[in-house]
């Protein structure tokens, strides 16, 4: 796990460049084994954190709610857990990394609004935390408007892609004001394109490829969405015959690059 490491050295050394002293991670507790809820109240110096489930009936549920948790990079037991944390979870829960210039309770709020969207009018939870969907959702799936209102508090955004490397997406960087977000609405459309990402994540985990189709599992994945999508457009509607379509589209890649080699 030394690309975890080098990755959170890389982002508080950014972080220091720019006299900035705290980063905040969303948990997706969802994908973990065990809560870490317990474990926020056994620091020296105490961490600022909340549920983004806060205000909405999923927060029943608080061990598998999302977590935003403020990491005090001068506090050294706080970088130590969570870099332990970065390495436990890497593989079932990777953690989303924010860095703003926002204050805590300001940023939890803001956040939590862009959690509480709607679908066609119907109530519906945005779960735009999940790194394997969530620099794809500013590719053509959320609206300039919507994908504007995640970037506002953001100096940058920051994961580690598929291929372990870090990952970085510029924010806004927005002066806090006292502002309410306005709430993320879906239309079929941008749906049914998030159920591709959803789709083509259950493919890959479901079907034993090939290694080096592509050249990254990034582009791999690129090109599973992307079939997924298409798959949408000509109606092919069963999961088997989904899956057939992207495997066919593999085979046939395959095929050109062999004989291009």
């Amino acid at each position: 796990m030394e690309h975890i490491r080098n990755w959170l050295s890389e982002i508080e050394q950014t972080c220091r460049k720019i006299n900035h002293h705290y980063i905040d991670i969303l948990i997706d507790q969802c994908g973990m084994e065990f809560s870490v809820i317990p474990a926020l109240s056994g620091f020296s110096s105490s961490l600022a954190w909340c549920s983004l489930y806060e205000g909405i009936p999923e927060d029943i549920y608080r061990e598998d709610a999302p977590l935003l948790i403020r990491i005090d990079l001068d506090e050294p037991q706080q970088v130590q857990w969570l870099s332990e944390l970065a390495r436990e979870v890497a593989l079932t829960a990777p953690l989303l990394l924010i860095v703003s210039p926002w204050p805590f309770s300001a940023l939890a709020k803001w956040l939590r609004q862009c959690v509480d969207a709607s679908h066609e009018g119907l109530p519906g939870i945005f779960r735009f935390w999940d790194t394997r969907i969530f620099p794809w959702l500013f590719n053509g799936i959320l609206t300039a408007k919507a994908g504007a209102q995640l970037l506002r508090p953001a100096l940058f955004w920051s994961w580690i892609d598929r291929d372990d490397n870090p990952a970085i997406l510029a924010g806004k960087g927005a002066a806090y004001a006292d502002e309410i977000a306005q709430q993320i609405t879906f239309s079929d459309a941008q749906f049914e394109a998030m159920m591709c990402l959803s789709d083509a994540i259950l493919f890959l985990k479901a079907q034993q490829l090939p290694e080096n189709i592509y050249p990254t599992k990034e582009e791999l994945f690129s090109a599973c969405f992307n079939a997924m999508l298409e798959a949408t457009k000509k109606k092919i509607l069963f999961e088997e015959d989904r899956d057939a379509w992207v495997l066919a589209g593999l085979s046939e890649y395959k095929k050109y690059n062999e004989v291009q080699g």
